[in-house]
């Protein structure tokens, strides 16, 4: 909006305008937390992909001598079975980041679809949905990872699967709930008297305003399912045979890494997973910051 602004009117200055709204993945990038956040993700997306394409050495070579420190020759030493763990380490990150994009869109796939239909349509698809969110929200998450786990073939797959499914209520409940509040706008209640259908109306009108809920719970589930893969993969769960953030951590637990003092084969994928939840929270505070300026600048 440019207020009273009369385009015959010749004789306002261009500093006499509003400024315009900047946008938004300026504002963004302009807010510290949330570019700190981007960075640091940013930071291990290119690291896991290159890991993908190129390692030092093959990571499931083992021909190295056993529990060698740190060097030139290999960055973060080695295993007790001879595998270069800096290799082991930029391979396992691809597959951990993987696992958490993909748990991150199913569940937020599922959240936001439920969110939307749950608190635009109301009534009986309301109760019906949320109650069965409700349910899925008071089950304790983590045992019930577990035993999903032990039924399903241990894969990369199944851990996605499993891990989304269980990831996707609480989303569905913070969307329904900012649904409730858009849908009583003048403007949504203007499209339903003007007869638009209602798919048209949640994803034309009120899809935009969940976009900051979206974003937010996006990066939190994606660091989640990180966390929640490494905690399956810790207790003997998951596939072993993938090399991932949380293998990584088992097989050093499980071959005595601490008693070797093989500090470098526990540091990094656990240093990792803490530094990846700090820039989780740093980005959503960054972005809960750049959108509540933009409703004040409306």
């Amino acid at each position: 909006m440019i207020g009273n602004y009369n385009p015959e009117n010749t004789n306002i200055q261009a500093s006499e305008l509003p400024p315009v709204k900047e946008n938004l993945l300026v504002q963004i990038w302009h807010n510290r937390k949330a570019r700190t956040g981007i960075m640091i993700i940013g930071f291990f997306a290119i690291f896991g992909i290159i890991g993908q394409i190129h390692t030092p050495y093959p990571a499931s070579f083992d021909n190295f001598p056993t529990w060698l420190p740190p060097s030139a020759k290999h960055w973060f030493g080695t295993d007790y079975d001879g595998h270069d763990v800096f290799s082991q380490f930029m391979y396992g990150t691809g597959v951990s980041l993987y696992v958490g994009a993909a748990v991150a869109l199913i569940a937020v796939s599922l959240g936001t679809m439920a969110g939307l239909v749950s608190g635009y349509y109301g009534g009986i698809v309301d109760n019906a949905l949320m109650r069965f969110v409700d349910i899925l929200l008071i089950l304790p998450t983590f045992p019930l990872l577990v035993i999903l786990s032990t039924y399903f073939k241990p894969t990369v797959t199944s851990t996605i699967i499993v891990i989304g499914i269980l990831s996707w209520p609480f989303m569905a409940r913070v969307i329904r709930s900012q649904i409730l509040t858009v849908k009583q706008r003048p403007f949504v209640q203007a499209s339903i008297l003007a007869g638009m259908p209602g798919y048209q109306i949640m994803l034309k009108e009120i899809f935009k305003f969940t976009l900051p809920l979206i974003i937010i719970n996006a990066v939190y589930i994606f660091v989640g399912a990180i966390v929640a893969q490494a905690g399956l993969a810790f207790f003997g769960l998951g596939d072993l045979a993938s090399i991932n953030w949380g293998t990584m951590l088992y097989y050093a637990q499980s071959q005595d890494a601490v008693i070797y003092y093989a500090w470098w084969w526990i540091v990094p994928p656990g240093l990792s997973i803490a530094i990846l939840g700090i820039a989780a929270n740093f980005f959503g505070n960054g972005i809960t910051e750049v959108f509540g300026e933009r409703a004040g600048e409306v």
